[in-house]
């Protein structure tokens, strides 16, 4: 029941991240959140990856795949993210990021040849039936003149980049641990961004609530998730902590109400609903000995 609980207080920690998000992207650039954060935790997963594995280097071989994830999940997927928070609420962020383990799913059939079942594809597309639902509003019989937010599809531009992610992720941990993995996408990740951000770096305020927001997106939203993620995934397994990222939209979507007075419509409450039920039909399996899940590849980062 405790891990359980883990995976909960896992979902939670990602759903302050983009309740956060929104705050700091009045701040400052996409970029420049997406460097802080990774400099900030990379620096607290040295001594969780030295403890872990009792080494920190890579080898050679893993450094391409290594550079996909600094690509994709590092880069990619937080500096959408943070652009789309500042077209959309927070909400619709963390409804649209339930599609996380779809797009691992879509990726790897495409990459890596995993065949998809009827009932998955059935999931899908019930998920993608319940954004829409929020997306518009409930107003599906306008959907062919209906202008879709930017943020939505900056969102959803995120949540592909989180599948290709994923696929790297597999080659990576052929080479190096999960921590690893994510260590190093981390490094990589800072020093590809630090040209570009460097020369355009400004804030409109440094605020005590400003660096609050960054610790929590890098220590509680990266690192200590992360962990909580592992060990719940190490104890119960893959599928079924995948499951658990079904929290993330009902999570963002509480605390945008409760912290930054966002409403609540019912559109989204039954559109959340229809993601949640099409993301527990693709995700739970018929009952099959399986191999403990030992990636971190579900964790929307």
């Amino acid at each position: 029941m405790k891990y359980y609980l883990l995976l909960v207080l896992t979902s939670l920690m990602w759903a302050g991240n983009f309740v956060t998000g929104k705050y700091l992207i009045g701040h400052t650039s996409a970029l420049t959140i997406t460097d802080l954060r990774w400099a900030i935790a990379d620096v607290l997963l040295l001594p969780v990856v030295w403890v872990a594995d009792r080494k920190l280097l890579p080898p050679i071989r893993a450094l391409v795949p290594l550079a996909m994830m600094a690509l994709t999940g590092v880069i990619s997927f937080n500096f959408f993210t943070y652009l789309a928070l500042q077209h959309t609420t927070p909400d619709n962020v963390g409804l649209i990021s339930a599609l996380n383990p779809i797009a691992i799913a879509i990726a790897s059939f495409i990459f890596l040849r995993e065949r998809l079942s009827i009932r998955q594809i059935a999931g899908m597309v019930l998920s993608f039936f319940g954004v829409l639902v929020v997306v518009t509003k409930g107003h599906l019989a306008g959907l062919a003149h209906f202008h879709v937010n930017t943020g939505v599809w900056l969102m959803l531009v995120a949540v592909g980049s989180w599948g290709l992610y994923a696929v790297a992720g597999r080659f990576a941990m052929k080479h190096v641990s999960a921590y690893g993995a994510t260590l190093w996408a981390g490094v990589i990740g800072v020093l590809f961004m630090l040209p570009f951000d460097l020369p355009t770096l400004a804030f409109q305020q440094l605020t005590v609530p400003f660096w609050s927001s960054i610790f929590y997106a890098a220590i509680g939203g990266t690192v200590v998730a992360m962990i909580l993620w592992n060990i719940g995934i190490q104890r119960v397994g893959g599928t079924k902590s995948g499951i658990f990222l079904n929290f993330n939209p009902i999570f963002t979507a509480i605390l945008a109400y409760v912290l930054m007075g966002e409403t609540i419509h019912m559109s989204q409450i039954v559109g959340t609903l229809i993601v949640i039920a099409g993301v527990s039909i693709f995700a739970i399996q018929r009952r099959q000995k399986q191999k403990p899940d030992k990636h971190l590849l579900k964790q929307p980062a």
